[in-house]
């Protein structure tokens, strides 16, 4: 994948955030530590190899275009990740970071939206990746004008690893510019906060999905307009669709969703045998692990989001008619009635429970009958 076009076509879709970015590297008062802060799939980490490839940009400054086929060297190698001055630093399972790091990067490389290399094992970004963040800005740019280091995850980091990064923020060398990428601010300390400039980022338009889908995975239009309505806003569920695996796990989630709404009690234990793969109910096992479950409730929170904005008469076409084909008219109806961000709340708290090792099949067994008002 050339990162640097798929890049291109996410920046129009982010009208204030790159606009901003671009004002700031253009009139040379680009703050050496930023945050590029907001929601899952809005292009954050895109723009960020942008931003890094424009600051060592070779004809940056003088008026020329630099884009498609005739990047000069220096885009050239960052939109295939291998520029020596653009450093992307990932979460990998602790005491992993020589080994993990360098396979993260080349997976990258491949296919920018890949994830799940290290299944289920706990992910962070620690001592030892500040202390190589630390050793790489300690050196002066290989061959470009700025050393750009890109944390990806950023609220992964530790808290050890995040104090010392404040000395990396507080005093960065001339030559260096310092990206966190985040969807959750709010984990990151104050005074990490308080160092850093930050830049918002909005869900994308469905457009702008529909496009990437057309022009980077080859998806028939019809098709990938259909996905991006499910992809509400999120490029990466968007290209997540296209994997048998996870279709199969939004149906699921879809179907856990309806039978919430129409409160049908006996249905839903059973569905929690299911998913959890109960002995008692193998006919029923999804063979889904523990993760996977976690997910199938994101994507349910997913769903009642979209009821919500329904009920708001905030959706495009597209997005009612999945919402039809997964509820009914019936199960729209309904769903008017919900106290809908309780609802999201009571199933975001499970998702917490599941993936702290809670019993699968209780858990969801208590959550689907509380959703379905079977103990009220």
């Amino acid at each position: 994948m050339d990162i640097l076009a798929a890049a291109d076509a996410i920046a129009g879709a982010q009208g204030r955030a790159w606009p901003l970015i671009e004002g700031l590297a253009e009139s040379g008062k680009m703050p050496p530590s930023l945050i590029f802060a907001g929601p899952e799939g809005s292009g954050k980490e895109l723009l960020a190899v942008k931003l890094a490839a424009r600051l060592n940009c070779e004809a940056a400054g003088s008026g020329a275009a630099c884009g498609g086929a005739s990047r000069c060297p220096a885009c050239a190698k960052a939109r295939s990740l291998e520029h020596p001055d653009i450093h992307i630093i990932y979460a990998v399972p602790h005491g992993e970071m020589e080994k993990a790091l360098p396979e993260v990067l080349e997976s990258r490389r491949e296919d920018f939206f890949v994830s799940g290399e290290f299944g289920g094992r706990a992910r962070s970004i620690g001592i030892d990746l500040v202390r190589h963040v630390g050793d790489v800005l300690s050196k002066l740019p290989f061959e470009g004008r700025r050393t750009v280091v890109a944390l990806f995850e950023a609220h992964l980091a530790t808290a050890e690893a995040q104090n010392a990064l404040l000395k990396l923020l507080e005093e960065p060398p001339a030559s260096a510019a310092i990206i966190l990428v985040t969807e959750f601010p709010d984990r990151l300390l104050p005074t990490v906060l308080s160092r850093c400039y930050e830049v918002r980022f909005d869900p994308l338009p469905a457009a702008a999905i529909a496009g990437f889908l057309e022009e980077f995975y080859s998806v028939d239009s019809s098709e990938a307009r259909r996905l991006a309505a499910l992809a509400q806003g999120n490029l990466r569920r968007g290209i997540k669709l296209l994997e048998e695996r996870f279709l199969r796990l939004w149906k699921d989630a879809g179907e856990a969703a309806r039978l919430v709404v129409e409160g049908k009690a006996k249905e839903l234990l059973a569905e929690a045998e299911g998913l959890a793969g109960s002995r008692d109910a193998r006919e029923r096992a999804r063979n889904y692990s523990r993760e996977e479950v976690a997910e199938l409730l994101e994507e349910m929170v997913a769903l009642f989001g979209l009821l919500i904005r329904n009920r708001d008469a905030r959706l495009a076409d597209a997005e009612r008619e999945v919402l039809e084909e997964t509820f009914g008219a019936k199960g729209l109806s309904a769903a008017l009635a919900r106290n809908l961000p309780a609802d999201m709340r009571k199933i975001s708290s499970s998702i917490e429970s599941i993936r702290r090792n809670a019993d699968m099949e209780l858990t969801l067994s208590q959550l689907f009958l509380d959703l379905a008002g079977a103990w009220r």
